[in-house]
């Protein structure tokens, strides 16, 4: 007799029983009832992934950088004619390189806390490409702090 009615723990606003939920069964989850979504399901973040790749061309680029000049300066000291014009033409491209690659760094470490900020989205990429342009920043200003000292001294 009481087949065809709803059990009486039903209320009106709980989810319908299935058939099968007695037999060890769950019913279908969906996000109103309960479902807890998995974090291997979210997305990475586009920004986090974008500084990654900020970091990783800008430490391409410094290694580019430094080895040109590394090569410009053993062409300098080998031979003696116009010694001041190739020296400062290889100071300047340097000097220029590495500006534009810090901007570049500054951006990517910008981007990487945005990625970090953003809810649901996986943050591997974020946390690992704010601390590669992290670390290559503290190196630039320990640099720079260093040049500074040795000048005054």
């Amino acid at each position: 007799m009481d087949q065809h009615y709803p059990p009486k723990t039903d209320l009106p606003g709980s989810p319908p029983e299935s058939p099968l939920s007695g037999a060890g069964m769950q019913p279908e989850t969906s996000p109103g009832y309960g479902y807890e979504e998995n974090k291997r399901d979210y997305k990475h973040s586009g920004p986090g992934i974008a500084s990654f790749v900020i970091a990783l061309v800008t430490v391409i680029g410094y290694a580019i950088a430094f080895v040109y000049a590394g090569m410009q300066a053993t062409t300098i000291l080998s031979s003696s004619n116009d010694v001041i014009n190739d020296s400062s033409q290889a100071i300047m491209m340097l000097g220029l390189a590495v500006i534009i690659l810090v901007a570049v760094n500054i951006a990517g470490a910008v981007v990487g806390i945005i990625g970090l900020t953003l809810r649901r989205r996986k943050k591997v990429f974020a946390i690992i490409g704010t601390i590669i342009n992290a670390i290559i920043l503290l190196l630039f200003m320990l640099m720079i702090a260093t040049v500074l000292v040795n000048a005054g001294a």
